[in-house]
């Protein structure tokens, strides 16, 4: 992460071994969203942005069944 971004949340890198769970991953991309344009380019932040909600309803989905 030489410039800041987190390339494999991006996609452009594979995961390591062990995944996120959802919550750490849920909290991974508020750390990287909340970097805004002076890390990641308006399409890589649209691209978190998508990724943080589908988590999001995830979790709502898992906590409230």
């Amino acid at each position: 992460m030489v410039d800041g971004k987190d390339r494999e949340l991006l996609g452009e890198i594979p995961s390591p071994g062990r995944a996120d769970s959802i919550n750490e991953r849920i909290e991974r991309l508020r750390r990287e969203i909340v970097k805004g344009e002076s890390v990641y380019t308006p399409v890589e932040l649209s691209t978190l942005e998508r990724q943080l909600e589908e988590y999001e309803h995830l979790q709502d989905m898992l906590q409230y069944r």
